[in-house]
């Protein structure tokens, strides 16, 4: 497996060192799983799944695209509105 180097705040160092020793994992493990989550993926990798969603899909490529676009848009407003609602608590 490939080493890496990374550069840390003390703080976030500290935090991932707690977060690794309360779930009884390893650094690595907090960090990969974390990558995870926030959809980090190779270039072949996505293209991978893109593929295999277009084999199980019985949309044509212009109703998957118009599809993928309103998603996009829903979830970009909702985050919006969230922020928006998050703003005018800490305002308050």
């Amino acid at each position: 497996m490939p080493r890496l180097s990374i550069t840390l705040s003390e703080e976030r160092h500290r935090a991932v060192k707690e977060a690794a020793a309360r779930r009884g994992a390893t650094i690595t493990t907090i960090i990969d799983e974390s990558l995870e989550a926030c959809g980090v993926k190779s270039q072949a990798r996505a293209e991978e799944l893109v593929a295999r969603a277009r084999s199980r899909s019985s949309l044509s490529p212009e109703e998957a695209e118009r599809l993928a676009v309103a998603e996009v848009r829903a979830y970009r407003a909702e985050r919006q509105a969230k922020a928006g609602a998050d703003t005018c608590i800490r305002a308050g």
